[in-house]
Formats: structure tokens, sequence, C-alpha cells
């Protein structure tokens, strides 16, 4: 199976690692599960970039998607440009929807 790369934005890899850290505070461990969880729905976009649900309001090209986190209410929100996966938030399913939409301008 053919992975496509991936890079996420500053502010992305920013909230991951607060949101971690958060959890982390709240129960050993459980910061390190939302790393993995995060990964592993890094890897299902990388190998089936298509399959998770279009953000709506967004499904011009480039469209933009949203990968859910299994056990954690985050998404991965990300768009495909030239064969490469860009990660333009880890969002939070209730918190501030579409906060992110600024961070398309700049990949």
């Amino acid at each position: 199976m053919n992975l496509l790369p991936w890079r996420a934005h500053p502010a992305a890899r920013t909230e991951l690692s607060d949101a971690a850290f958060w959890y982390e505070r709240q129960e050993p461990g459980l910061g390190d599960r939302l790393v993995v969880q995060v990964a592993v729905a890094i890897d299902f976009v990388r190998a089936w970039p298509d399959a998770s649900p279009l953000w709506r309001g967004r499904q011009r090209v480039p469209a933009v998607r949203r990968k859910s986190v299994k056990g954690f209410p985050y998404g991965v929100v990300y768009l495909v440009r030239d064969g490469e996966v860009i990660v333009i938030a880890y969002a939070h399913d209730k918190r501030r929807p579409g906060y992110w939409r600024s961070r398309l301008g700049g990949v």
C-alpha cells in the first residue's frame, strides 16, 4: 500500500501538543493515547485520502475533509494537494467550528 506524504500546519502541530499535554494532566498515559490515535487517523488518511467526509461548505478544490480520531472528540482536518496530505487542524468536535479556515491561505 502506498501512503501519501504528509505535513501539518505549524499551528496544527501546536494544538495537538497542547491537547496531548492537557489529556496527560487529566490521566497519565491519556495524552500518549491521543497522539497514537491521531497517528492512526493520519495513516488512514494517507492510504485513503478521499474516504473521509467533506467538510460542509468546503467541497471546492481543494476539498477539505475531516477524519475522526477514535476515542477522542477530535478530528484531523486536511486537504490533499499535489499528492500530499496537508493537515490543517486537529480540531475539537465541539469547540469553535471552522476556526482553522484562516490557515487555508497559508498552505
